[in-house]
């Protein structure tokens, strides 16, 4: 084979390398734990609680991809699709509607940490069969501040044909600030 025969055929299976872990990360959903309380009958399918978990899980396959500028998560939304991190950095919080932007804003949120990690998802049926309650703890690496990040997150995710309709999320602002080198008591006590 010619040199640039092989570079090309190189090329080509990097790139359906990088298709398949793709696909790979938005097919597996994380293993999950329903929470259901005592006395209180189901009002979800399998298939529903299945599809929020699926969803869940490519959204956060997003911290985990080689390359988050490239990863489809417009495909993960509704047109109409909501976000909300309303513990952002600044104090007004996060909140972005409409499919293009919320994908534009999610995979420009800066990579300040890596190797993210995602376990204990317990999921938790609502009184709506497509709104779900998800917590689940999550850690990381912060090379700014070589330390490392582990935090609780709840999340509650609005599922609507297939797609992501709404996510809202908040984390335990305390771990996050102490292990991205935020002081958070500086912060207290410069707003009274």
């Amino acid at each position: 084979m010619n040199p640039f025969r092989t570079l090309l055929v190189s090329i080509l299976s990097a790139a359906a390398l990088g298709v398949s872990f793709l696909a790979s990360a938005q097919s597996s959903p994380l293993p999950y734990t329903l929470q259901l309380e005592r006395g209180i009958p189901s009002i979800t399918t399998v298939q529903q609680r299945d599809e929020a978990v699926r969803l869940f899980s490519a959204h956060l396959a997003l911290w985990s991809a080689s390359n988050p500028k490239e990863y489809p998560y417009a495909d993960l939304l509704t047109d109409d699709a909501v976000l909300e991190y309303p513990y952002a950095n600044d104090d007004s919080g996060l909140r972005v509607e409409g499919r293009n932007s919320v994908a534009s804003v999610v995979r420009n949120l800066p990579a300040a940490a890596i190797d993210w990690q995602f376990r204990d998802v317990t999921l938790f049926e609502t009184p709506y069969r497509d709104v779900f309650f998800i917590e689940y703890r999550a850690n990381a690496y912060v090379p700014a501040t070589h330390r490392l990040y582990e935090g609780r997150h709840i999340a509650r995710i609005t599922v609507r044909d297939g797609r992501i309709a709404g996510y809202f999320e908040v984390w335990d602002r305390a771990a996050r600030n102490l292990a991205f080198g935020q002081d958070t008591k500086a912060k207290v006590a410069s707003l009274r």
